[in-house]
């Protein structure tokens, strides 16, 4: 019968000889001790190359791949320590298998590269081998930023200069608290990101970016909200700046249509209930009149109210049930009819590619939606205009944020697979690293 203790175990590493096997009773750890052979003579010391005396042991464990699964593996290397008899420095020797800044081997570090490299999660990696899952993360964080300093190096020795950019803010916590990110439209990669969306934040990325690498930008796109604009014209004056036409949109759709649908929602509501209101003083006819009036602005009230989305969506991809109803509510409803019509002539000059035409067809909306009357339409026309070189620009360069908005979404997903992630700087990488496609990964 084959025992334990008699299984016998000849591994050596360089000066490291395997002198002993042990494993727990409960079969969860295994550990091989390893012990130098090296001679003092052998050994120089590494700081003035003189001669060495050994000053007693040290002991270093490191973490390796498990030999099969539910039981962790670790090597032990007992070690010399030697002092210099010129400079009196002292020094370990060091251990060939360990990976340079952790506690675990190089080939455990290799192998856990190449399971995150296949969208392994952290948590599954540490369980399968034991080790921590900071180093796990570390490992991480080292295998990212190398590639990508390799990826970007490949790419400005060929001559790579970005030329149409896209900036864009995203949620990293929960709290309003973002990061911004600034996208190359023509290849999909994240260049940069920061914690914060402020003008000082975003000044961050001009800091820490040469000029002479963004001396080809062309176009930004981006939206109204932030300061961006700002200091895109302080750093690169030669660069137009094109607002998103999604942006536009949306913000349209909220602060006017919106705005409008509920105000002549909330009139027939209003009426609706005073009629409630007047049925106690009515008799007879008048009573059942009143009372019939009061149902019908409820149902328009309804109706108005979950006209939402019929309002949004380009007329085009209606329904034939959806257009007739629409078209029901905007006849009986003069404001929202107008802004309606707006909506739909403002995504039409996004399709403007003539920049005189665009100049002026946009000139002649805004002038229009002032004219309107209408406090919503009104107030969205004076904050936008004073925009419109960014929305003529659209002319001449045809892009959006929307590459980088579609990517947000693969952050997102990123986030609940960690369930958020603590470390911001691991977090920022791991985005630029996802947005790149390496033809090795999968």
């Amino acid at each position: 019968m084959l025992r334990e203790e008699d299984i016998a175990i000849q591994l050596r590493c360089q000066q490291f000889i395997c002198k002993s096997y042990m494993r727990d009773l409960d079969g969860e750890q295994s550990v091989l001790l390893f012990e130098s052979e090296r001679e003092t003579k052998e050994v120089i010391c590494p700081h003035c190359r003189g001669k060495v005396y050994a000053d007693g042991y040290g002991h270093v464990t490191l973490k390796d791949m498990p030999v099969w699964y539910g039981m962790a593996q670790e090597l032990t290397f007992v070690c010399h320590r030697f002092e210099c008899r010129q400079c009196g420095k002292k020094f370990t020797e060091e251990v060939p298998v360990q990976h340079p800044g952790t506690k675990v081997t190089e080939r455990a570090a290799r192998w856990i590269q190449a399971m995150l490299r296949f969208k392994v999660s952290i948590r599954s990696i540490q369980s399968l081998t034991g080790i921590h899952w900071e180093t796990i993360r570390n490992l991480h964080l080292e295998i990212m930023e190398s590639t990508l300093e390799e990826h970007m190096a490949e790419l400005k020795a060929d001559g790579y200069r970005p030329r149409l950019l896209a900036v864009d803010e995203f949620a990293i916590h929960k709290g309003h608290t973002y990061a911004t990110c600034v996208m190359d439209l023509e290849t999909g990669e994240v260049l940069w990101v920061g914690e914060g969306r402020s003008k000082e934040d975003f000044e961050q990325f001009f800091t820490e970016t040469e000029p002479a690498f963004l001396s080809k930008v062309m176009a930004v796109a981006m939206d109204m909200n932030a300061s961006y604009h700002i200091l895109v014209r302080k750093h690169l004056p030669h660069a137009m700046i094109v607002y998103d036409r999604y942006h536009m949109q949306a913000q349209f759709g909220k602060d006017v249509l919106g705005v409008v649908r509920l105000t002549e929602a909330r009139a027939h509501k209003e009426k609706a209930d005073a009629l409630r209101e007047s049925l106690s003083q009515l008799h007879g006819e008048d009573r059942k009149q009143a009372k019939e009036e009061a149902r019908q602005e409820r149902r328009k009230y309804t109706r108005v109210k979950r006209a939402r989305w019929a309002l949004l969506k380009n007329h085009d991809t209606l329904r034939d049930s959806q257009a007739t109803n629409l078209t029901e509510i905007l006849d009986a409803h003069s404001d929202l009819a107008i802004c309606y019509a707006m909506k739909e002539e403002m995504c039409g000059l996004f399709n403007l590619r003539d920049v005189i035409v665009a100049e002026s067809a946009w000139k002649k909306w805004f002038a229009a939606a002032k004219e309107s009357g209408i406090p919503a339409l009104v107030r969205f026309a004076e904050l936008k205009e004073k925009r419109i070189d960014g929305l003529i620009a659209h002319a001449i360069y045809p892009i959006s944020t929307g590459k980088l908005e579609g990517f947000n979404n693969k952050i997102k997903v990123a986030k609940r697979l960690a369930y958020g992630y603590r470390d911001n700087h691991f977090f920022f990488t791991l985005v630029r690293f996802l947005s790149v496609p390496f033809p090795n990964f999968p």
